[in-house]
């Protein structure tokens, strides 16, 4: 096996361990802590970082007042509190008042991690709700009040708690010696990796991990409904999840709801990614499994198992694209096919989109921003021209034709989906199905299809009860409609638990889906210049892909010299 795949089997392996053991790893973390406590002679260190990627705008200043962070003005060699905060027509103003905290053990870094204090006698907590404003004017309008254009704030900080600081250095009493205090580092940064909302739901004793959901709606043209398959939890006449921000960006939430459905044991019912509940009383696995190299790969996604197919090659050639073919029997009366399947993106995928973002350069903001204003269609069509979703095709009359599309489903779970196939009469028998993608960019458990008949259902829509942030504040008014309102999640320390009441149940076999729909802003600050005519060879179908597999040989070489 090559460095190559070795790297990216072991990536993928360690985020579905994460994901599996994800509470259970984190515990072992807390033994680890209270060991490193007992062992200590000081007290606990905590550490915060200063996240500047976030820009201030109006909108995200407001996102910020709405979460009640404390916003501080600094002017020359002045600092102030601004209260009661107002901003219209792109002008903030506001109430100083004096700023009396202690000042910091030493001058607040803007790169790396920050001491504070938490023992009773000194307790700075205060300094995680802080968000620093660095405006070039403002104008005194009496009273206290000052105003100033949002366009004059050349810079924002936000303190965010530096978790891998703070738990590296509480195990490194433990386990002693710089190369365990970097080793630690590395396993927490992954313990803590994120991306897009995520959702945990309430067993009736801890909150497990369920998925992320509209994850790749990175702007708001991409914003849309997606479907997760939650647990249900038999008993329970509510049903409690928590959605949470756990990475660096702004997340912002405009619909949340159940879709509870009934139905007879000997069926199945999921939901597609067009909000259609679909039963399926006769799923039956491939009779045949190739990758795009004819590689039999049957074994790997009969069962939902975890014997995943991901891109490997044992000689360090790639293919921009990669894909499995599939074989089912065709009954000579079906008039649809209905495949579900289990995947998810790998980890990969999230590597080398933020490579991409990277080159972008000082020019970030502007381009992420210009790429947001382009049409719904022009941005989905990249998407798929890069083989990002899962793409999939029938075989009709000898010749593949493209019929739909998975949406991305995220790095950290595997996800349940269905895609309705329509049945023209002219496919191949036996019916033959590809599933295609850019190469390393996806991880398939399983695939089955289902022939039967629609069965009747009782299907209820189940709005959002209460929704209570991370300051004790109800917020579900925010996630009841798909309005213009959101709840947004700004850092990464907002979280919300949710609550939903279930219907009776009627004794019959009950399926539960989380129907949610949003976007969210990637956070990000590259510096330095960027090559406009080079980010221009991208607009090409299979650039990104190539991208991709320049990235992974550079890999692969830096391996083999470090061997």
């Amino acid at each position: 096996m090559n460095a190559i795949t070795l790297l990216n089997n072991t990536a993928s392996r360690l985020a579905r361990l994460l994901h599996r053991h994800r509470r259970q790893i984190r515990g072992s973390v807390a033994v680890m802590l209270t060991l490193a406590v007992l062992n200590m002679s000081v007290g606990c260190m905590n550490y915060f970082r200063v996240n500047s990627s976030v820009r201030p705008t109006s909108e995200t200043i407001s996102e910020l007042k709405s979460v009640h962070k404390t916003i501080i003005v600094h002017y020359n060699d002045d600092m102030w509190i601004l209260k009661n905060i107002e901003i219209k027509d792109n002008t903030l103003t506001g109430k100083t008042e004096a700023y009396n905290y202690p000042s910091t053990l030493n001058p607040v870094k803007v790169k790396g991690p920050n001491r504070y204090l938490t023992r009773v006698s000194r307790n700075q907590g205060y300094l995680l709700n802080e968000v620093h404003i660095y405006p070039s004017e403002y104008s005194d309008i009496g009273n206290g009040m000052i105003s100033m254009p949002v366009s004059s704030i050349g810079r924002m900080e936000i303190y965010e708690k530096d978790i891998a600081a703070t738990v590296g250095s509480w195990t490194l009493g433990v386990l002693g010696g710089i190369a365990g205090a970097y080793a630690i580092l590395i396993l927490i940064v992954l313990i803590f990796k994120e991306s897009c909302p995520f959702i945990y739901t309430w067993d009736g004793a801890n909150y497990q991990f369920a998925g992320e959901i509209y994850s790749g709606s990175i702007y708001k043209n991409l914003e849309r409904h997606d479907y997760l398959k939650l647990p249900f939890y038999p008993g329970q006449q509510s049903y409690q999840l928590k959605i949470t921000n756990e990475a660096y960006e702004i997340q912002r939430t405009n619909q949340l709801e159940l879709i509870v459905t009934d139905h007879t044991k000997n069926s199945d019912v999921m939901i597609d990614k067009y909000g259609k509940a679909l039963t399926l009383s006769d799923l039956k696995p491939p009779v045949s499994a190739t990758n795009l190299r004819n590689q039999d790969i049957t074994p790997l996604l009969r069962e939902k198992d975890m014997k995943i197919y991901q891109t490997a090659s044992a000689t360090g050639d790639y293919d921009l694209k990669d894909g499995i073919i599939l074989q089912f029997p065709l009954p000579g009366n079906a008039k649809d096919a209905k495949l579900a399947i289990r995947a998810k993106n790998s980890v990969m995928l999230d590597v080398m989109m933020g490579k991409f973002h990277d080159m972008f350069g000082s020019a970030y903001h502007y381009i992420m921003k210009m790429q947001g204003e382009q049409p719904r269609e022009v941005l989905q069509q990249w998407t798929l021209d890069q083989g990002i979703p899962l793409s999939v095709s029938v075989m009709r009359n000898n010749s593949w034709e493209f019929v739909d599309y998975y949406n991305i489903a995220g790095p950290m779970a595997l996800k349940d989906d269905v895609l309705e196939i329509p049945l023209n009469g002219n496919e191949n028998s036996p019916l033959q199905v590809k599933l295609e993608y850019g190469s390393f960019f996806w991880e398939i458990d399983y695939a089955a299809i289902d022939y039967s008949p629609q069965v009747n259902v009782t299907t209820y829509t189940i709005p959002v009860t209460t929704a209570i942030n991370e300051r004790g504040r109800d917020v579900s008014r925010l996630l009841r409609s798909d309005d213009s309102k959101y709840y947004v999640q700004p850092t990464s320390d907002n979280t919300a638990e949710v609550n939903f009441i279930m219907p009776a149940s009627r004794g019959l076999e009950r399926t539960v889906y989380l129907h949610s729909k949003g976007w969210y802003e990637l956070l990000r600050d590259p510096k330095g210049p960027h090559d406009k005519e080079y980010l221009l060879t991208f607009k090409q179908p299979g650039r990104f892909n190539q991208f991709v597999l320049d990235e992974m040989k550079k890999m692969e070489q830096t391996a083999s010299r470090a061997e």
